[in-house]
């Protein structure tokens, strides 16, 4: 899709939303409307503080074909993604350009280090991932009734500037031993913020596709590169079963969950689109 987009509508704008505004100046868009309820304004778009929780709220600004970016998380309460259902509730039945909804790999749960492709069942584990999978049928049933398109991109773990456990290394906390440390898969900011621009230009609709840099590694292997680049000590490896001693419940449950997410779709559709395929230059780009 060549012709200047209308307004691009970051819904729930944070750490991407700010990555996506970045990468704008190569796109051709006619103008950008941030919502987010924390952080500041970022240059040249147009910013609102909004917060999705609750009714008092509209979405006045969205105006017929916008292009949104759905990017808020579920709220805790419940078992359904309530932010996600007021937001579309409110959107109505306004015709817009196409829905692009941030979702993540957690979707699949644990399927032990092995290859999970978009067909793959989805057997969350987690309430965080059945929110999501509560969510992703919500943008479905949204889009069969109104008639308008959407895009799910299932998102692995995203690292970048400031999102590095430079602290958690300097402290010295523990990580699993390597031998015990199951894989992961990750995905560079930047590189998430250029597959987005790609689904709001694209033809493609009604499709979903995993994303990652195709570069699955453990958790420990990702602090040892961490550790080689900025030539840091680094921290004690433990025992899972030393971990469910120290360890909060959030942080053993990624630990308790693996899979590789096989991109084959996404590369075929979006081809390079990624910048950061070792994740050591994502790394060193991040600081």
């Amino acid at each position: 899709m060549n012709d200047k987009q209308r307004k691009i509508v970051l819904a729930g704008s944070g750490y991407l939303g700010k990555s996506i505004i970045k990468l704008a100046y190569n796109y051709n868009y006619e103008s950008i409307l941030e919502y987010s309820r924390t952080g500041e304004a970022s240059t040249n778009v147009e910013y609102i503080r909004k917060d999705f929780d609750g009714n008092a709220y509209h979405l006045n600004e969205i105006t017929e074909n916008s292009s949104i970016i759905y990017m808020a998380p579920p709220n805790q309460e419940s078992h359904e993604d309530n932010r996600l259902k007021r937001f579309l509730k409110k959107l109505s039945d306004r015709k817009i350009g196409k829905i692009t909804y941030i979702s993540t790999s957690g979707v699949y749960g644990d399927h032990d280090d092995k290859v999970v492709d978009e067909t793959t069942e989805l057997k969350p584990i987690t309430d965080r991932a059945k929110r999501r999978v509560s969510a992703e049928n919500m943008i479905k049933r949204y889009s069969l009734k109104t008639s308008n398109d959407y895009i799910i991109l299932r998102v692995p773990g995203i690292y970048g500037p400031d999102r590095l456990p430079i602290n958690r290394i300097n402290n010295q906390e523990p990580v699993i031993l390597e031998l015990e440390s199951k894989k992961t898969n990750l995905i560079h900011v930047e590189d998430l913020a250029r597959i987005s621009w790609g689904c709001l230009n694209s033809d493609i609709k009604n499709e979903i596709f995993n994303v990652s840099d195709g570069c699955p590694i453990t958790v420990t292997r990702f602090y040892k590169e961490i550790c080689n680049v900025l030539n840091l000590k680094m921290p004690p490896q433990i025992s899972m079963t030393e971990a469910q001693g120290c360890f909060s419940e959030k942080r053993l449950s990624f630990l308790n969950e693996s899979r590789i997410l096989d991109i084959s779709k996404m590369e075929k559709h979006f081809p390079n689109q990624i910048k950061y395929k070792k994740v050591r230059e994502g790394i060193e780009a991040s600081l």
